[in-house]
């Protein structure tokens, strides 16, 4: 880089831009702060194929996945949270204290679903749904010796570090050796029966000063959420990326380009939300506070 060259990337971005550090992170963070990680995020394993500790990883995850499988059908909270405890989450060079593992209600209602994401990829390439160890271990072949992404742009490119290779006019091949496994949210809120997420814009500076833009947009799924069998591997059902979403038979059916603005999600949530959500749903509580807060304080700084 030349000093009259500019860059769109801080130094170290990675810390925060890719999914493993991301989380290490996170775990870190609120260890310091005397916070269960697990409170704001759901149970994650951190998997690296080239690691020393790739097969004590493995197992640490499998076992959690046993313990929820054993649990599909009391739904006993209380008593799978307790066995949880048993498996050590550490990603930290000590053993952390306050960041237990912890399952929540509305990430398990007996399906046992989890979603595997390569770490340093974007767009919902690679992401994968699945609910048992075999599929999970196949995954795991696939990506480590290369797959043909699913409906891939054919572009003159090549990003080995990215683990994406296109060249000349054949299909990109997806290869990861690194991954985040989660548990997926089983019973997610939902607008009008399918998945949605919130995305809002943030400027950082130098300084580390951290400003939020007022305004921001919803994307949603073209697909009615569920977790029957047949929807687990349909990524349209799971995965709200426009790069996903795209190839869906009813994209820009039920908004222009499965896109909200604020105002309209605001009249679509409280729809849908007047009889029931509000009073019983704690994501539901805080939405409305969130929008309250955005409305008062938006464009206003905060400093890490």
């Amino acid at each position: 880089v030349s000093q009259e060259q500019a860059v769109n990337h801080f130094e170290f971005h990675e810390e925060i831009t890719t999914k493993n550090l991301l989380f290490r992170n996170l775990l870190e963070y609120t260890e310091k702060s005397k916070l269960n990680v697990f409170d704001y995020v759901p149970l994650t394993f951190i998997l690296d194929l080239k690691s020393e500790t790739e097969i004590a990883d493995c197992e640490k995850f499998i076992s959690c996945y046993n313990i929820l499988a054993s649990n599909s059908t009391s739904l006993d909270f209380k008593q799978i949270n307790k066995k949880l405890q048993s498996i050590s989450f550490t990603q930290l060079k000590r053993a952390p204290t306050i960041c237990k593992p912890k399952l929540h209600t509305t990430h398990f209602i007996g399906r046992n679903l989890w979603i595997l994401k390569p770490t340093g990829l974007n767009r919902g390439r690679g992401v994968s749904v699945f609910n048992t160890i075999e599929k999970f271990k196949a995954l795991l072949k696939e990506y480590s010796e290369g797959v043909v992404e699913e409906e891939s742009p054919k572009v003159l490119s090549t990003n080995v570090d990215a683990g994406i290779s296109n060249l000349g006019n054949l299909p990109c091949i997806i290869k990861a050796n690194s991954f985040v496994i989660q548990k997926y949210v089983e019973k997610p809120m939902l607008i009008r029966g399918r998945k949605f997420d919130i995305r809002r814009w943030v400027l950082l500076t130098e300084e580390m000063k951290v400003y939020h833009f007022r305004e921001g947009y919803i994307r949603t799924s073209a697909s009615e959420y569920s977790v029957d069998e047949n929807s687990v591997e349909k990524k349209n059902v799971h995965l709200t990326n426009n790069a996903i979403q795209k190839f869906c038979p009813d994209y820009g059916k039920f908004e222009d380009g499965n896109q909200l603005s604020f105002p309209m999600f605001k009249v679509c949530f409280y729809d849908s939300a007047r009889n029931t959500l509000v009073r019983r749903s704690p994501t539901a509580i805080f939405l409305i506070t969130w929008w309250g807060r955005c409305r008062i304080r938006s464009c206003s700084p905060c400093t890490l």
